[in-house]
């Protein structure tokens, strides 16, 4: 294996902080299986079984998930390297929640989820890094469903958006009705539209006809 490629997998955040004698023990135990993908292409649908542990390590993915009824869509750019949705392999609902497609041409990593329970669950830090994983999303939504009755209209507005993201940087594409959006934040329409056109004027978000695109979640505080 090329060094860059070696480097670029020992970065990766379930093996982050594995010495390199560790992880070359790894290797010869894991099968690894390497796919590459040109512009355009589905890598992951939603609903689709997981699996195996997907890795971007190349490359750059978008992201699309639905709400129920399809009463909104949110789209967001992930950029390698990157363990996709690693919550979604574990608990009763072994599904992707989002589906994925290549922006340009992108390289995965697939390493089958038996391998995650025979050989990569023997290395504490492995199962450190995914616990913090884990525990992250856990502790995000927590703690906003426990500040929520204490926000502001732009506050609930920014907390929503960054509870769909799974990654808090980057692109982000918000397509919902104003009065969807509106029900939703317990306000009135003319007040979150209000809201919307100030963070617009802030160069936060960009509006246009039934949707919302943030250039950089990371400014949305």
């Amino acid at each position: 294996m090329e060094y860059s490629m070696y480097d670029t997998l020992l970065g990766l955040p379930l093996f982050q902080g594995m010495t390199k004698a560790d992880f070359d023990s790894l290797l010869q135990k894991v099968k690894l299986d390497f796919a590459r993908y040109e512009d355009g292409e589905t890598v992951i649908s939603c609903k689709e079984g997981c699996n195996s542990f997907a890795f971007l390590i190349n490359g750059t993915v978008e992201s699309v998930r639905k709400g129920e009824n399809g009463r909104f869509e949110f789209r967001e750019t992930v950029q390698a390297p990157c363990l996709i949705e690693p919550y979604s392999m574990f608990g009763r609902d072994n599904l992707y929640r989002r589906s994925y497609r290549t922006v340009g041409r992108a390289n995965f990593l697939f390493i089958d989820k038996q391998y995650v329970y025979t050989e990569i669950g023997k290395y504490n830090i492995c199962r450190m890094n995914l616990l913090n994983m884990l525990s992250g999303t856990i502790q995000k939504l927590d703690r906003n469903t426990w500040s929520i009755g204490e926000m502001t209209l732009r506050e609930r507005i920014v907390c929503f958006i960054r509870s769909l993201a799974d990654h808090h940087k980057g692109e982000k594409k918000l397509s919902i009705k104003m009065n969807e959006l509106a029900c939703l934040m317990d306000a009135t329409r003319i007040n979150v539209s209000r809201e919307l056109n100030a963070m617009q004027n802030e160069g936060l978000v960009e509006l246009s006809r039934g949707g919302i695109h943030i250039p950089l979640l990371e400014n949305l505080k």
